[in-house]
């Protein structure tokens, strides 16, 4: 099955330690859409979130990966679906501007907070994953501009730190 990746999940090295199945298909856009860190996350920050629109000059950029189908509870258990994810089923175009149907996860709207900040490291997530998929400089400027915060956590902190570093 095919997830399209915008937030944390870009990241390679994180995707596979939550489903080792992941592996690239091409890079997508979705029109139309913002990357906002707007969701409620159970550590106290925000975590990405797409949200319509309905400006076409807005685009979100991401990945889709394939996933197989045994494995998905796994990312759904990671992403917390149910718990302040919903997913979709949304048309995604690559540079090809051939289409792609594939499943995302969206914030639904009891778990999203603007009041919120991304921590540090979870930016990085993101910001890594973009640079690993060769998403276009314009896109990765716009990412290294989301707001964050230190996490309060330094334990936390230190093993988002190691994965990310390969450890």
């Amino acid at each position: 099955m095919l997830i399209f990746a915008y937030g944390s999940n870009m990241n390679i090295k994180r995707l596979t330690q939550r489903v080792p199945s992941a592996t690239k298909v091409t890079n997508v856009f979705l029109p139309g859409y913002k990357l906002i860190c707007n969701k409620v996350s159970k550590d106290g920050s925000a975590k990405a979130n797409i949200v319509k629109s309905g400006i076409a000059a807005d685009i979100v950029c991401g990945v889709l990966f394939k996933i197989h189908k045994k494995e998905k509870l796994l990312l759904d258990k990671a992403e917390g679906l149910g718990k302040g994810y919903n997913e979709d089923c949304l048309t995604f175009t690559d540079e090809n501007s051939l289409k792609h149907i594939a499943q995302v996860y969206i914030a639904d709207t009891k778990s999203i907070n603007n009041n919120l900040v991304a921590y540090a490291w979870y930016k990085e997530f993101i910001v890594t994953g973009a640079i690993q998929n060769q998403l276009s400089a314009d896109y990765i400027s716009q990412l290294q501009s989301i707001p964050c915060i230190p996490d309060p956590d330094e334990k936390r902190s230190k093993k988002n730190y190691s994965i990310l570093r390969g450890e």
